[in-house]
């Protein structure tokens, strides 16, 4: 159970001391990290990496709610790493039923390769009690080749998930930068890691125009040396944009969707 859940729980259940409740949920206990934007996630041998690519007007930035005391945002800078003391575990089978896979483009002969990401954080698999879509698109979308506009059949059309929600196991330790950031996940409610654009580069079509930039940190087999876009099924596809102050609005929320590469 995550944070949250687990104080409700012992709200409720004041007749037992906290000495005897401790040892039943301090393995189930659990931090939300809510991951949104142009985030890439690859499941590898050594854990989950998850990557920001480059990208002209976005900002990483983690917001912090503690289980008690106020929460605080702080800039996704250099690399990161979740240290557990739960025991190594196999890698995770279950994926996000919503979530676009690249292999499902470009085939299972895919690599990612984060090595000139700005910033790369590193979870092991010990860590990670469950993932799923934190939330889906109100369209369906599907994929189309940018030389020919043929759709991709070997991806279900579908409502695409537009973040990533991983439950992680609160006895571990979140470091960033080096280590000089250190973020104990037994005190923590939840994280959310968002990179997505600055207000002022908001632009129509964003999703549409900032795909691409995946496409650098994947190693692809030469039969699968094309370049592919984002294409909406349904909902308003032209027309004007409405404003709300000095920003644009879109339909559909986050402006970036994350993907899984493997």
């Amino acid at each position: 159970m995550n944070r949250r859940e687990f104080f409700t729980v012992i709200g409720g259940a004041s007749v037992f001391s906290m000495a005897g409740i401790r040892p039943i949920f301090a393995s189930e206990q659990t931090t939300s990290l809510y991951l949104t934007g142009l985030i890439m996630a690859s499941f590898e041998d050594r854990g989950l990496r998850v990557g920001f690519p480059k990208a002209p007007g976005h900002k990483g930035t983690l917001k912090i709610v503690p289980v008690s005391g106020s929460t605080r945002t702080i800039p996704v800078r250099g690399n990161g790493v979740v240290e557990t003391a739960a025991p190594a575990t196999g890698r995770l089978k279950a994926r996000p039923p919503e979530a676009v896979r690249m292999s499902e483009i470009y085939g299972s002969n895919i690599k990612a390769n984060f090595d000139k990401c700005p910033s790369v954080i590193e979870i092991p698999y010990a860590a990670i009690k469950s993932i799923a879509s934190s939330s889906v698109t109100k369209d369906r979308w599907t994929f189309v080749r940018t030389d020919n506009k043929q759709e991709i059949d070997t991806f279900r059309p579908r409502q695409i998930a537009e973040g990533l929600k991983l439950e992680l196991l609160s006895n571990s330790v979140l470091k960033l930068d080096g280590g000089k950031t250190q973020i104990r996940l037994d005190s923590t409610q939840e994280i959310l890691c968002s990179y997505e654009p600055e207000p002022k580069d908001v632009q129509p079509n964003m999703y549409v125009d900032h795909f691409a930039h995946y496409l650098q940190y994947i190693e692809r087999p030469p039969a699968a040396d094309f370049r592919v876009e984002p294409k909406k099924l349904t909902g308003a596809i032209g027309g004007a944009t409405p404003r709300v102050g000095n920003r644009f609005w879109f339909a559909g929320g986050p402006f970036c969707f994350s993907v899984i590469i493997e």
